[in-house]
């Protein structure tokens, strides 16, 4: 387990909380709008299995700014040896255009074990916008340019060019449930990443929710000996504050 790295890495999206702080001291103070979640599995007997998987988000909206973080880390281990032992992160900095329309910056930082990927960071700016707004329902699209840098559990590392396309639709269900869908692409001239989160999240008792969600991700390209897709299937408690 590496959870203690893996927070060790948050302080590389200080600056962007930082920054965060600058962009809305001109506006009327806010409150974050934040929720943790937290599952975990632990078996004895014949086969010692444990999993961990903690998720945090928090944002902010202001009068033009939105501040979004993200935190994301899922642990697993079986008879002692490690299965899984991955983590991501992202800070998000998007202004207001109007009109449903925004441009935005976003830092990103991911480490998978078991991918080959020892660690990747892209650096993206782009334009997002919402391409459907209904009672209930709710879908937004976004686009950006920028650059990734990817380095091999052989050692090697590479620097490319990368375009991302990404989508969230969010349906309100009923009062006490949300369903969520989100794709994304990272395209790049070596590596093409592909990400799937769908979920569905259902109240239990005042800031308590249920959530069980199904995350998809697929490289293009691997190292022998890796799976190009990886896939996480979970059932976490959400507090939101």
């Amino acid at each position: 387990m590496k959870l203690v790295k893996a927070l060790a890495h948050m302080g590389l999206l200080v600056f962007g909380l930082t920054l965060s702080k600058v962009s809305i001291a001109q506006e009327e103070p806010k409150f974050w709008s934040s929720d943790v979640e937290l599952g975990a599995v632990f078996t004895s007997g014949n086969t010692e299995q444990e999993s961990l998987k903690v998720r945090f988000d928090t944002e902010r909206t202001g009068e033009k700014y939105t501040n979004t973080f993200h935190f994301d880390t899922y642990q697993a281990s079986e008879d002692g040896n490690d299965t899984a032992d991955k983590f991501y992160m992202f800070y998000r900095l998007g202004y207001d255009l109007g009109n449903d329309r925004s441009l935005y910056g976003r830092l990103a930082y991911e480490q998978d074990e078991f991918s080959g990927f020892d660690e990747q960071y892209n650096l993206t700016v782009g334009y997002a916008q919402n391409l459907l707004v209904r009672d209930n329902l709710t879908i937004t699209g976004e686009a950006g340019v920028g650059a990734r840098y990817t380095e091999l559990s052989t050692n090697e590392d590479d620097t490319e060019a990368l375009v991302r396309l990404a989508s969230l639709l969010t349906w309100q269900v009923s009062e006490n449930a949300v369903f969520k869908q989100f794709l994304g692409f990272e395209i790049g001239e070596e590596l093409t990443t592909s990400r799937s989160d769908t979920s569905l999240e259902s109240n239990i008792i005042g800031n308590l929710a249920m959530k069980l969600a199904v995350s998809v991700k697929h490289n293009s390209e691997v190292l022998p000996g890796k799976d190009k897709t990886d896939t996480e299937s979970t059932v976490t408690l959400v507090y939101k504050f």
